[in-house]
């Protein structure tokens, strides 16, 4: 691995104002008060209005973002992360440049990727390589998904889950920044059906194993994370914010693997925000983010696909 060295210079977040009360879903579905966060972890929801889309959130948290500069920016690489794109075809990050390019230099290279809750990480992978090929890169990564568009209002499996967000960063050579000291991807064969939005009927929905996901959690994740944490002195794992009972698996092993691991938790009053469920847990915890020596981050979902990288300074 290359001894540049990268950091997060900015990041910041777009949540919708529009809350859902796992509560409420109780009533609907018939159930005792707080079933479904108690099985979930999960409260309310941050989820998008009638009139928002993934374009839209993912325009405003870019906006948030670039106008935090008193000069134009001279970005070379955006990087989008979407599962849930209102547009077909062109990618988000056409119509995400096509409002920020007054506040820019230059036109910047698109890559669009098609990812979910591995999404950041597989873009923090790209942006580090584009980096150690040339210090001057400067890349945007911005996610966002509306999954909440696409979920029966009877399915009470995953509609207690999932919220809505997007977020940006900026990427970039940092001499006093993070060493890539390790990375890992994977995608598992034959799980395509397992977290899956496809159209039914005339209706595109979302369907979710739940079994299956909390089986790779064990069988797949817990190894790799096992390898990459094993051995660390002190280490904080910023990990996607799927649900009580994978985050609970995911702590209680990492803790007799290494019990000087820090694992902190945001997704109680938002729930999962796929691509953005990490940036957004960044954002939450910066202080924890900065001061930490090293950081395994890394997300796990949509393919079924896990991703990892460990930073260190």
């Amino acid at each position: 691995m290359a001894n540049i060295k990268i950091n997060i210079k900015n990041l910041t977040i777009y949540l919708p104002k529009k809350i859902i009360n796992n509560i409420t879903l109780d009533k609907r579905f018939g159930l005792k008060k707080n079933t479904l966060f108690n099985l979930t972890g999960i409260q309310k929801r941050r989820v998008s209005s009638n009139y928002e889309t993934t374009e839209s959130m993912a325009i405003k948290a870019t906006l948030n973002l670039i106008k935090k500069y008193k000069r134009k920016l001279n970005i070379t690489h955006i990087i989008t992360v979407t599962n849930t794109p209102n547009v077909f075809f062109p990618s988000i990050s056409h119509f995400i440049l096509s409002k920020i390019q007054k506040y820019l230099k230059s036109k910047p290279f698109s890559i669009p990727l098609n990812c979910g809750c591995s999404g950041y990480v597989d873009a923090l992978i790209l942006a580090n390589k584009l980096i150690s090929q040339n210090k001057k890169s400067k890349i945007l990564i911005v996610t966002s998904d509306t999954y909440s568009k696409f979920i029966s209002p009877l399915d009470k499996s995953i509609l207690p889950l999932f919220g809505d967000g997007a977020s940006a960063s900026i990427i970039q050579y940092d001499k006093n920044g993070w060493r890539v000291e390790k990375e890992f991807s994977e995608s598992i064969p034959n799980t395509e059906e397992n977290l899956i939005l496809k159209e039914i009927n005339g209706k595109k929905n979302i369907s979710m194993k739940g079994p299956e996901l909390i089986n790779f959690a064990i069988k797949d994740i817990i190894p790799v994370l096992s390898n990459m944490i094993k051995n660390e002195k002190k280490i904080t794992l910023f990990s996607h914010q799927a649900s009580k009972i994978v985050l609970n698996i995911i702590k209680s092993q990492s803790l007799k693997i290494n019990k000087d691991v820090e694992i902190p938790i945001y997704y109680k009053n938002i729930g999962n925000l796929v691509s953005t469920s990490i940036p957004v847990l960044i954002n939450k915890n910066i202080k924890l983010f900065n001061k930490s020596k090293k950081i395994l981050i890394f997300g796990f979902g949509v393919g079924l696909t896990h991703s990892y990288i460990k930073l260190k300074k």
